[in-house]
């Protein structure tokens, strides 16, 4: 199935980068909002080299993830406040149990320390995903997707129901896979890219800056994710809010080279 669609993804890029480029808007801004970093890499808060590691994030493809197939590309992720960069890496509220557990255990780690970072940020164009309008357009292209005719034929063969596989037909549809919660299931399971993970390749491959997207946790909250890569010569612009230990040498990352 993925690789079906990966072939019509193809056919349909420039068509798809076209899209993204002419519902991407400008002049975003964000002051006080920031992003929570293991203690070991406090000294380095605005490094993207944690989102090349392992499977990668939400919108962009680690390293790890099958290597030979697809190409790593890295992103920095932030959130709009303190409780909300909480719920992105530990996946529930601060000093709340789901059953007993954690946001910790819930993450699969130990209690550790970690830093909050207060940051500014300053985007020439940003991909709003929480608003359905700006995803309208290219869904009208993902419309136009067909069932892949191996997986009817291999469906067939092992005598499944001729049930249609589940394509994007939506905005509503696109959104909530583009936040789902449980977005790592394929590429820990299978070695392939979430759909988040395409959708963000996409984006990153169209210049623009960075997605806004609601928070999977807390649809009321906003979080982004950077592409760094794409702001050459550009007014965008990442910086530490607050006065900073003297060991951290890169306390703002800009379109003129910084730092």
């Amino acid at each position: 199935m993925h690789f079906g669609l990966e072939s019509q993804r193809q056919r349909a890029e420039g068509t798809l980068l076209e899209s993204i480029r002419a519902c991407a808007t400008s002049g975003f801004e964000g002051l006080g909002w920031g992003r929570i970093v293991d203690l070991r890499y406090s000294l380095e808060p605005l490094s993207t080299a944690g989102s090349l590691q392992g499977i990668g994030g939400r919108f962009n493809v680690g390293a790890g993830l099958s290597p030979a197939v697809f190409t790593a590309f890295p992103a920095l992720y932030c959130a709009a406040d303190y409780p909300t960069a909480f719920l992105e890496k530990f996946g529930s509220p601060q000093d709340s149990l789901t059953h007993g557990l954690s946001g910790e255990d819930l993450a699969l780690r130990s209690p550790s320390s970690f830093s909050f970072v207060r940051l500014n940020l300053k985007l020439e164009t940003v991909l709003d995903i929480s608003d359905h309008a700006t995803l309208k357009p290219i869904v009208a292209i993902l419309r136009d997707f067909a069932v892949p005719k191996t997986v009817t034929q291999t469906a067939r063969k092992l005598g499944l129901k001729q049930q249609a596989p589940w394509l994007i037909r939506s905005a509503t549809t696109l959104q909530k896979q583009l936040i789902h919660p449980n977005w790592r299931l394929r590429p820990m399971q299978f070695d392939l890219p979430a759909n988040s993970q395409i959708f963000g390749r996409l984006v990153a491959a169209a210049g623009v800056h960075g997605i806004v997207f609601p928070s999977s946790r807390d649809l009321a909250k906003r979080c982004v994710a950077l592409y760094p890569q794409n702001w050459a010569g550009s007014t965008s612009f990442i910086e530490i809010a607050d006065q900073a230990p003297v060991a951290i040498t890169a306390r703002r990352i800009d379109g003129g080279g910084s730092p």
